[in-house]
């Protein structure tokens, strides 16, 4: 059956071999930049399908990066980060000249610059590492046939739904003045911490977890697979995301 002929039935071949119905690639909308920020929340699939061909990812990115500046610099402020440092320098049994030169520095312009500037960078770090830890699950791995670029828009995307995870955190911990929150199972263990604890709170954190399931979903919606195939390229990564976070 030639080209000419799939056409008339409605079919059209695409690049990858698959066959889609004619009327749903030309019916396919590209969503703008703000719908596209809303629609990751409301169907994620439908949202990155629509940006198969040309994937976006410095809107979802600069997003990240300001909302993260704006958190260090709000917790910067309060003065929590300050107490945190000096409590744990004073837990380790450091001299007391290390922990005033540590409060001196805070009370300085240093200690706003340093805090303001290394959240963006860790930010920036953190998408570009994860997009990398995707590559080569996905594409190496697993075999699916992606450009570098959708597994940055995968992973920025679903750094938009994590900041509610982030926003929760920090609301809590400026209004608690403390940077042991629990937002899993982990608050079943009341004042016990540790390692175990911290990771097994991270596994059974809803938003984190959403977070990771909306990454999955963007990566499987652009590879053309199920969701599975997915949450098998996403798993590394968040499980070194826990271990990272439980390790503080």
């Amino acid at each position: 059956m030639d080209d000419s002929t799939r056409s008339e039935q409605g079919l059209t071949r695409t690049g990858t071999g698959d066959e889609t119905p004619g009327n749903a690639v030309v019916g396919a909308k590209r969503p703008g930049a703000l719908e596209s920020l809303l629609g990751v929340f409301i169907h994620p699939r439908r949202t990155f399908e629509s940006m198969r061909d040309r994937p976006r990812f410095m809107v979802p990115l600069i997003v990240l990066l300001v909302a993260q500046t704006a958190m260090a610099y709000a917790m910067f402020r309060s003065g929590v980060i300050a107490e945190h440092t000096i409590a744990k320098m004073e837990e380790q049994g450091k001299d007391p000249q290390s922990i005033e030169a540590v409060q001196t520095f805070f009370e300085g312009p240093g200690g706003l610059l340093t805090s303001v500037v290394t959240a963006p960078f860790a930010t920036a770090m953190g998408v570009l590492i994860g997009a990398a830890v995707l590559f080569f699950m996905a594409n190496l791995m697993m075999g699916a046939r992606l450009r570098f670029p959708h597994y940055l828009s995968a992973v920025a995307y679903a750094g938009i739904v994590l900041l509610v995870d982030q926003i929760v955190r920090v609301a809590l911990i400026l209004a608690n003045r403390t940077f042991d929150v629990r937002l899993g199972i982990g608050s079943l263990f009341g004042d016990a911490g540790g390692f175990g604890v911290r990771a097994l709170d991270t596994l059974t954190d809803p938003l984190f977890l959403w977070g990771n399931a909306v990454c999955a979903i963007g990566v499987s919606a652009y590879a053309k697979r199920k969701f599975g195939f997915g949450a098998l390229a996403v798993l590394p990564g968040m499980l070194l995301t826990v271990l990272l976070s439980a390790n503080r």
